[in-house]
């Protein structure tokens, strides 16, 4: 995936210009991921203030639902991004040639990372009152726990189905031999039918025959 050797490939920041263009654009979709989480994401668990912050709530199935909204959101995010990302990518590679299957893929991984960390601290931003309530909640107090995530391990959901996607479009433009901003090599030239044949001849010492 690297760029074009030649003194005809194109100069200048083009390349950092998509990158940017890209990582803004993942990191702008995760701040907008935010709201919607806190918005998807069911009633809020209840449990038992054991005071200092902590709570007890048990097997609830409102917890569980909350991450898992949250790793469902985020995994088509980079489903619908890593599908995007490669074929913008695409036309803009052939339009000017210029491979910049890497540049996007780089930056379309750290817009994911810093996507996916948006959402997360923006949709516990939102149930702030709930956290600060079982904050100063009492032991033994019945509280409401608000939105966060036990296993930070789902934050990876983004960054990984972003890559995965990515790849598979990759792999299907290499199948296909349509890599974008890779020039095809080209193909020898036919030789024409009387040309005499270049070793030696297949009777021996003579006229050869299949010049004639």
């Amino acid at each position: 995936m690297d760029d074009r050797n030649g003194a005809d490939a194109p100069r200048g920041p083009r390349p950092l210009i998509v990158a940017a263009w890209v990582f803004g654009a993942l990191a702008a979709a995760g701040a907008l991921l935010g709201p919607i989480w806190w918005l998807l994401a069911p009633d809020r668990a209840r449990g038992t203030a054991l005071g200092e912050g902590d709570v007890f709530t048990g097997t609830t199935e409102a917890l569980f639902a909350g991450e898992g909204t949250f790793v469902l959101i985020t995994a088509l995010a980079g489903l619908f991004g890593g599908y995007v990302v490669y074929m913008v990518q695409f036309p803009l590679s052939r339009r000017h040639p210029r491979d910049l299957r890497l540049w996007c893929l780089l930056a379309g991984f750290l817009g994911s990372s810093a996507g996916t960390l948006l959402t997360w601290r923006i949709g516990v931003l939102l149930d702030t009152p709930l956290h600060t309530a079982l904050a100063r909640a009492q032991a033994g107090d019945d509280v409401t726990v608000g939105l966060h995530l036990e296993a930070t391990a789902f934050l990876v959901a983004w960054p990984f189905v972003f890559v995965l996607q990515y790849a598979l479009l990759d792999l299907i433009s290499m199948i296909r031999r349509d890599l974008p901003g890779v020039p095809r090599p080209a193909r020898p030239a036919a030789a024409a039918p009387d040309t005499p044949w270049p070793g030696p001849s297949p009777v021996g010492e003579g006229p050869d025959p299949l010049t004639r």
